[in-house]
């Protein structure tokens, strides 16, 4: 009768098999897959994508509009504080 298998299982040499290849990250997709999508909502969501664009100008302006804002924030501040300390 011969003798039951004292050894199962090594790690000999796999270090080696699993760097021949490098292991590598996952690669993730920079954008969501539209396929599978309801094809209505995808063309919605392109015209709705090209119609938030600006131009130039309209980013000035709105810059403008928020350094103006800001001013008055910190004028009203400046004012909240005096009132505190009479």
């Amino acid at each position: 009768v011969a003798m039951a298998k004292s050894k199962n299982h090594t790690g000999h040499n796999q270090i080696y098999k699993n760097h021949r290849n490098g292991i590598k990250k996952e690669r993730r997709p920079r954008k969501m897959s539209m396929r599978g999508m309801n094809c209505r909502f995808v063309r919605n969501q392109a015209f709705a994508k090209r119609g938030m664009k600006c131009t130039e100008e309209e980013k000035v302006e709105r810059l403008a509009a928020q350094k103006e804002a800001q001013k008055r924030m910190e004028e009203k501040k400046v004012v909240e504080r005096a009132e505190r300390l009479k």
